[in-house]
């Protein structure tokens, strides 16, 4: 209930999405700044070209990067910062808007770096407004409201109080849709909206403030008693739509009042009443026929549908879903695709419709799976309820395919950021040097000695600091090590679910495996991560490889009741490289299923982290592989004891490591334990 009225609301936003003054003109205009090209200043020429990079973003993405990128080379060649930074700028917006958010998030991030270091505060809450909006469709829920926050810090020191008030809009639908708690936070935001609409006497926007308080009050609700507030809200805002004529504001009240009577929101078994629900849908249809908006009576006639169904009316239920589907497909195929417009302040609306329309999509499907079975016909309920659930799980792992790009993206950034840096401070160093040397050739003999002793003291300490970030970096890197024969075979496993019409085993297996692949590239960066999330890690790596060694081992994993999974922390994947050797050198060669046993045990200030198999033995598996001519050099124990002994010059009490060879009661190899000590870190 709480996504399909957010669905509605957001269909009528109309929030600038960019904060740059755009040229929104005729193509006379448009031509007319184009012959202003040759004769124009560098500055100008350079603004100019920004200004058409921004009209064609929306619909022609070939013109537009070919004016941004003309724009960055002038203002490159010419040092105009500014220039460069509104072309980085729209780049990302012509990529935001073919939903290609990695290269989008790449531009952002490089027109941002420039926005803050020369103290850009509008521009730069425009680049943070973006980057909400690319983490909110992807559903990371922290990072995007990190990023409203931030956009909403710099619109306020700007002066900027309407893309202030556009970010108080998004960050409380985004809240809201995201399910964040306490609803109180949520709240905050949207008061904060309808405070402004009545300082600027904005009805429309005061009205529009007025329905997405009530929506979160009826999708966070506690209690009957806030749910009821929908009906206050929507009251106030249903007078203010009415006496200004805001028939789209209108249709909106109806249906979320509709939706409010039936059963699709909490505590329907005490605000229940199918007539009343139903009596709104039709205002809100009619309305909706009004004016023409597809997407919206696709809404109101799955809703009524599901009335439909309750009262036995299947086949108007029926009718309404076919109708429902129509709408849908219209919008889908016609109206989203032809709905360029030119202007960029609908892009957020024209983009978030899609997203939310492919959903509609899906609870079509549901609906139909809920009237097939109310008829008994259970062969096409079933086909509904499969389609409901591959769409589902479809749609799921696009999204976390795409939160891992952005992840990658981000990475690649911070990297690029790195070497810059870097190759910074070397010129600076050469520099230094280079100042230095004038010295000594210009001083005395006193000066000389005092120079040398300032330069050993100097270099010294640049070398710690060096030796220092030698160690980060390689802890850094070791961690980051994964098995790319593991990556090959795990998507060589997704090839042949697909190949073989897997879609839900394909689907399952690829959220498992990005899942995997983010934990690992988040924990690279960090030095100790909660216990939650090794154990999250582990299990998705053993769980994929279950499905790799279908049948050939189980495995436990047992956590001692007195350690706490969230604050306690340990460094991420220091057992990883021993669960693969225990899989591919112990138990690969027994001949009945084998067993992986994983312990956490608390032993006063110490975590004790077990990893236990019941394999061959290394000395067999050792003989085995020489036998069949296969030469594997193992390096999890040399470099996990290298990592180790980087990590304990850091710590006063040290982790310690034990590899003990298990034997039976007739001294035959029966597995092999690996045994960490690692002192309590809480976070």
């Amino acid at each position: 209930m709480k996504k399909k009225l957010f669905i509605l609301t957001l269909y009528f936003i109309h929030i600038s999405v960019f904060g740059q003054a755009q040229f929104i003109g005729s193509q006379n205009k448009i031509d007319s700044l184009q012959k202003l090209l040759p004769g124009s200043g560098i500055e100008q020429k350079v603004d100019i070209l920004n200004i058409l990079a921004a009209h064609y973003a929306p619909y022609d993405f070939d013109s537009s990067i070919m004016y941004s990128a003309q724009a960055v080379r002038i203002g490159t060649v010419y040092g105009y910062p500014y220039g460069i930074g509104m072309a980085r700028y729209n780049t990302g917006n012509a990529y935001y808007l073919k939903l290609d958010f990695k290269n989008a998030l790449m531009s952002y991030l490089s027109a941002l770096k420039i926005f803050e270091e020369d103290k850009f505060l509008k521009e730069s809450g425009d680049v943070y407004y973006q980057l909400g909006n690319i983490n909110f469709f992807i559903k990371r829920t922290d990072e995007c409201i990190n990023y409203y926050r931030k956009a909403i810090e710099n619109f306020r020191a700007a002066g900027d109080e309407t893309s202030e008030a556009n970010v108080y809009e998004a960050i409380s639908l985004a809240m809201d849709n995201l399910k964040y708690q306490p609803i109180d936070s949520t709240l905050v935001y949207g008061q904060k909206l309808l405070n402004f609409s009545r300082k600027i006497k904005d009805s429309y926007r005061e009205s529009l403030a007025l329905i997405i308080i009530g929506q979160i009050y009826l999708g966070g609700c506690r209690t009957v008693a806030e749910k009821q507030m929908l009906l206050l809200y929507n009251d106030s805002a249903l007078r203010i739509a009415t006496a200004n004529q805001f028939d789209e504001l209108i249709s909106v009240v109806n249906l979320n009042t509709g939706c409010y009577y039936d059963k699709s929101a909490a505590f329907y078994e005490k605000t229940l009443n199918l007539g009343l629900a139903r009596n709104h849908f039709e205002k809100a249809l009619v309305i909706a026929e009004k004016i023409s908006g597809s997407y919206l009576k696709s809404m109101i006639l799955n809703s009524w549908s599901i009335i439909d169904i309750e009262e036995g009316k299947f086949d108007w239920a029926e009718k309404k879903l076919d109708e429902s589907e129509k709408e849908l497909d219209k919008y889908l195929k016609g109206d989203w695709k032809n709905n360029n417009l030119v202007l960029t302040a609908f892009s957020f609306q024209k983009i978030m419709d899609f997203f939310l329309a492919q959903r509609e999509k899906v609870a079509i499907y549901n609906a139909r799976f809920q009237l097939a079975a109310a008829r008994g016909d259970f062969k096409n309920a079933n086909e509904y309820l499969q389609l409901y659930y591959l769409s589902t799980d479809t749609m799921n792992a696009a999204q976390q395919s795409r939160q891992l790009e952005l992840i990658m993206a981000e990475a690649e950034a911070e990297k690029t950021d790195q070497k810059i840096r870097s190759l910074a401070q070397e010129n600076e160093l050469n520099q230094l040097r280079l100042s230095q040397s004038r010295l000594i050739f210009l001083g005395a003999g006193g000066g000389v000695v005092i120079i040398t002793l300032f330069l050993l003291f100097f270099f010294q300490r640049k070398r710690w600091h060096a030796e220092r970030k030698s160690v980060n970096l390689e802890q850094k890197l070791l961690r980051s090590q994964m098995n790319p024969h593991f990556i090959f075979n795990s998507l060589a496993s997704i090839q042949n679910f697909i190949i073989n019409q897997k879609a839900s085993e394909a689907s399952i297996y690829l959220s498992r495996f990005s899942q995997l692949v983010r934990n690992i590239l988040d924990s690279s960066v960090d030095e100790n991560v909660p216990l939650q999330k090794e154990i999250e890690t582990i299990r998705n790596y053993l769980e994929l490889q279950k499905v790799r060694y279908a049948g050939q081992f189980d495995y436990n994993l047992t956590v001692d009741k007195k350690i706490d999974e969230e604050t306690i922390m340990i460094p991420p994947m220091l057992a990883q490289p021993f669960i693969e050797n225990s899989i591919e050198h112990g138990i690969k060669y027994k001949e009945t299923p084998g067993h992986i046993e994983i312990r956490f045990h608390l032993v006063g200030k110490i975590i004790r982290f077990e990893v236990e198999d019941d394999g061959v033995g290394r000395e067999k598996a050792k003989e085995i592989e020489s036998r069949q001519k296969r030469i594997h050099r193992s390096m999890s124990t040399s470099i996990t004891q290298e990592r180790l002994t980087e990590l304990n010059k850091k710590l006063r009490h040290k982790i310690r490591m034990e590899v003990i060879d298990l034997k039976d009661n007739f001294g035959n190899a029966c597995g092999t334990r690996v045994s960490f000590g690692i002192p309590v870190v809480v976070k």
